[in-house]
């Protein structure tokens, strides 16, 4: 039994480290190669790169969902509009959701094995000195109201939420509640585009607006007890 579950550890070890390699060599292609990651900044460009694979444009969209994740040149929800506009609503939330994440998981997993060195290299020391503050301190409100919050730096949160000392267990939690709603409004967006009926659009602002004043009553809160 201890042979088993040593091995199983060994295992999961050694498949870690292969991803982690895999990602970090993804990364740093991309970081050279200003040409791809220009795509990430040009939605056109990147809904012609994703249709230029044909049938596999689906599969290209899922790794570009789960790399920009952890690259972070762009919040994810952007992305997931392009996504909305190529394959419609439902594939491109699916598809999104379980990318980004899968790529949410891995930048966590990376973040807390390499530490604050390896995400200061990937986002930049003024980024993670503005965030970390933020979701530290037992603020996990903080962390859960900026990952719901679309168009937000959420993916460079799941970065730094790896030398938070956040769990695993709260940190996938987040991620498979918080996640989701901020990906159904980018491909409905996407999808849909200004066609959407205003009552969405009025549903969509008014959330929007609710989880902007709750973040701002907590962090005012927060504030108060750390003076």
């Amino acid at each position: 039994m201890n042979n088993l579950t040593r091995d199983n550890n060994t295992l999961k070890k050694v498949l870690f480290a292969l991803i982690s390699i895999i990602i970090i060599v993804a990364i740093l292609i991309l970081r050279k190669d200003y040409q791809l990651l220009s795509l990430f900044r040009d939605m056109e460009k990147l809904k012609e790169y994703i249709l230029s694979f044909g049938n596999l444009a689906p599969l290209i969209f899922g790794f570009i969902q789960f790399l920009q994740v952890i690259i972070s040149p762009v919040p994810g929800n952007i992305t997931t509009v392009v996504g909305g506009a190529v394959f419609g609503f439902w594939q491109s939330l699916i598809i999104s959701s379980i990318a980004i994440i899968l790529g949410s998981i891995a930048a966590f997993g990376l973040a807390r094995a390499f530490g604050r060195p390896f995400v200061e290299w990937i986002i930049g020391k003024e980024r993670v000195s503005e965030y970390f503050d933020k979701i530290t301190r037992n603020r996990k409100i903080i962390f859960v109201l900026i990952i719901l919050l679309p168009f937000f730096p959420d993916d460079i949160i799941c970065l730094i939420a790896g030398i938070s000392g956040m769990t695993w267990g709260f940190f996938i939690l987040t991620m498979l509640i918080a996640r989701p709603p901020g990906l159904i409004v980018s491909a409905l967006v996407g999808s849909h585009g200004f066609e959407m009926p205003i009552w969405v659009w009025i549903v969509i602002f008014i959330i929007i607006l609710l989880v902007l004043f709750a973040y701002n009553r907590v962090k005012k809160i927060i504030d108060k007890r750390s003076e």
